[in-house]
């Protein structure tokens, strides 16, 4: 396997952890953009304090535009909706929802990437995906139909799915030497305390001391995974060998852990036909991706 493959499998893995913990640091009586905020400012700390190096400032403004959309679509755009979504639908439901990624982003690979086309196995491995995801917005984690504020959820969900899909083909076809540890450490950085300063002057101020010692175990976690996660998946795009679609199918097992997690760390949460239904068709249509041809090829010889 690819060493950029391997990468992205590792980062997708660590991603699965997220929703439900989000899930559970926002019962604390904490709101979206300021959870986000606090935990990007964080990593981007430790980051910055890791990859500092004479001469940063410098490429930062030589490539102010890629930073430019990796703090404002990937960050702060893309981030805000992730954590409305997650605060609006059930935890497994998030997480199966982000299944999905892979399958948006293959089409925006072909849309927007060069070398990096669609044919008729990526097609029906988007189609059999697509088919997985309705069947899950149909119903909730209870078995019952998704009211407005599900929907609503699942859009914002979508929202960051599009802007982490653009700024993956952004970074996979930037030509520039730059670190990607040290592009992951400006993006969270400046984007966290985008994020947090927007949080608290909409949705006030959210005291993050005297917590319970859980929250600070959960806001631990959640750095540790950006810590890792992030930057696994930025030198993963930023290897020549590696196709941004191929990558992104790794994501596919983000759903199956995820969901899984969920149901067992939240009480209220618990799988239903249509939720395992759907996880299952959406992690079906990655056998359809890279191996389509040859079941194809080895039916009709048959």
């Amino acid at each position: 396997m690819q060493k950029g493959l391997v990468y992205a499998l590792i980062a997708s893995l660590l991603w699965s952890i997220v929703n439900p913990v989000i899930k559970q640091g926002l019962s604390y009586d904490f709101s979206p953009m300021n959870f986000a905020g606090l935990r990007f400012t964080l990593v981007g700390l430790v980051l910055i304090a890791y990859t500092w190096h004479k001469g940063m400032f410098k490429t930062i403004f030589d490539n102010w535009k890629l930073f430019l959309n990796l703090i404002i679509i990937n960050i702060f755009f893309g981030y805000t909706a992730f954590y409305f979504g997650v605060d609006l639908v059930d935890s497994a439901i998030s997480a199966i929802v982000m299944g999905v990624t892979p399958l948006v982003n293959v089409l925006l690979a072909h849309m927007i990437a060069k070398n990096d086309k669609l044919n008729r196995y990526k097609i029906l491995s988007i189609l059999v995906g697509l088919a997985g995801l309705l069947l899950i917005m149909g119903m909730g984690n209870n078995g019952s139909p998704l009211g407005w504020m599900g929907f609503l959820g699942i859009g914002c969900l979508f929202g960051n799915i599009l802007c982490q899909g653009y700024v993956a083909i952004l970074v996979s076809e930037d030509k520039s030497n730059i670190d990607p540890i040290f592009m992951n450490a400006v993006q969270m950085l400046v984007g966290g305390v985008m994020l947090y300063i927007v949080g608290v002057s909409v949705e006030g101020y959210h005291s993050f001391f005297d917590k319970p010692a859980l929250f600070y175990l959960y806001l631990g976690i959640l750095v540790c995974v950006s810590v890792f996660a992030f930057s696994l998946w930025f030198i993963a795009l930023k290897m020549t060998t590696s196709k941004v679609s191929d990558l992104n199918m790794c994501k596919l097992i983000t759903p199956i852990v995820g969901a899984s997690l969920s149901w067992i760390m939240i009480d209220n949460e618990h799988p239903t036909f249509s939720t395992v239904a759907g996880m299952l068709i959406i992690v079906s249509s990655l056998l359809i991706y890279f191996k389509g041809e040859a079941i194809a090829k080895r039916l009709f010889k048959k």
